[in-house]
């Protein structure tokens, strides 16, 4: 009986740290995209909510950002989203927006079905197209599971993970998808705060050692807004670095795809 009331404490406790988080986090930062990212993202407030499939047309790339699970409120991935410039890939990049679950609403699954039908539908016109990731919490793990499934593909392959995490019952898919040619994973480390509550629910990658790099973030350092460096804030993990790197995620990955695909940038024209 004991262990019960205690469970349902434990339940309660977590689900009213959740809803709290939801609460006073608000909206995530909303930045005006580069003049060149296509197509160029929604900007009203329900188009910020949804995603931004990958079509079936013509380009040289396909840049895809996935959110994880309180996504759709927090738009904190989206907003990471929004910011980033175009990547130094050769031709024309298609950028694209999911959620961890494809949309769905299916907060007790893990399926990347959709994800997997837009990327093949998008090969078949592209063969040769470079894809990039970047995924967050359960958008992370969805990342390498849409790829698992997704087969060989004839261009390069790029992902970052941005404190990634699984299902505890489903935690293999933090191993490395074959066909990934350069994979950069950030975790936080260390003093996890209240509103990181619902990533103990899950399985944490923490440092993965089959990544090509591993960025540690300490909860004990602060970043640009004076907020420590947490799960919840996607955004600082991707475009900042802790003291002692040379340079952030992003940086990282621009870098990666000069070296992988040395070409010309699309200038949106």
């Amino acid at each position: 009986m004991r262990r019960r009331s205690f469970a349902f404490f434990l339940l309660v406790t977590v689900c009213l740290a959740c809803v709290a988080t939801l609460v006073s986090a608000g909206c995530g930062a909303h930045h005006r995209a580069d003049p060149a990212v296509y197509p160029a993202p929604a900007t009203d407030y329900f188009g910020r909510r949804t995603q931004e499939r990958l079509a079936p047309e013509q380009a040289d790339a396909a840049v895809v950002f996935v959110g994880g699970f309180g996504e759709p409120i927090l738009t904190r991935v989206r907003a990471a989203y929004e910011r980033m410039p175009v990547l130094p890939l050769p031709g024309k990049q298609y950028r694209a927006f999911y959620a961890w679950d494809g949309g769905k609403g299916w907060l007790l699954a893990h399926n990347t079905r959709v994800l997997q039908e837009d990327l093949r539908a998008f090969l078949q016109v592209n063969p040769q197209a470079n894809l990039v990731f970047v995924g967050h919490s359960y958008g992370g793990s969805a990342v390498m599971d849409a790829l698992r499934h997704l087969g060989p593909v004839s261009g390069r392959v790029i992902v970052v993970t941005l404190d990634p995490v699984s299902r505890r019952e489903r935690s293999a898919p933090r191993e490395r998808a074959a066909g990934v040619d350069y994979w950069i994973n950030v975790y936080c480390d260390e003093k996890r705060t209240l509103r990181d509550a619902i990533v103990s629910l899950g399985g944490p990658w923490g440092d993965c050692p089959q990544a090509d790099e591993n960025y540690a973030f300490l909860g004990t350092e602060r970043d640009a807004h004076g907020k420590r460096f947490q799960h919840g804030y996607p955004e600082p993990l991707f475009y900042e670095k802790m003291p002692g790197q040379s340079e952030s995620a992003y940086e990282r990955l621009a870098d990666a795809c000069r070296r992988l695909c040395a070409q010309p940038v699309y200038d949106g024209k």
